[in-house]
């Protein structure tokens, strides 16, 4: 997956947990934030591993 998909992913989970601050009800805000925050964390995991996995492939590259 592109990073930039990811990282565009990444603010949109941002952009929900935001929205989740202004919801009156407190049972939508749990679930709307607790959706931002999964899809924060689960994206960062992914960036990170894309960063990993980039840097494998330059590293191999230099070797070759």
């Amino acid at each position: 997956m592109h990073i930039y998909i990811l990282i565009a992913i990444w603010f949109v989970g941002i952009a929900t947990a935001a929205v989740a601050l202004f919801m009156p009800v407190y049972s939508d805000y749990v679930i709307v934030g607790v959706v931002g925050w999964i899809t924060v964390g689960a994206s960062t995991g992914l960036i990170l591993y894309e960063i990993k996995r980039i840097r494998a492939e330059d590293r191999k590259k230099e070797l070759a």
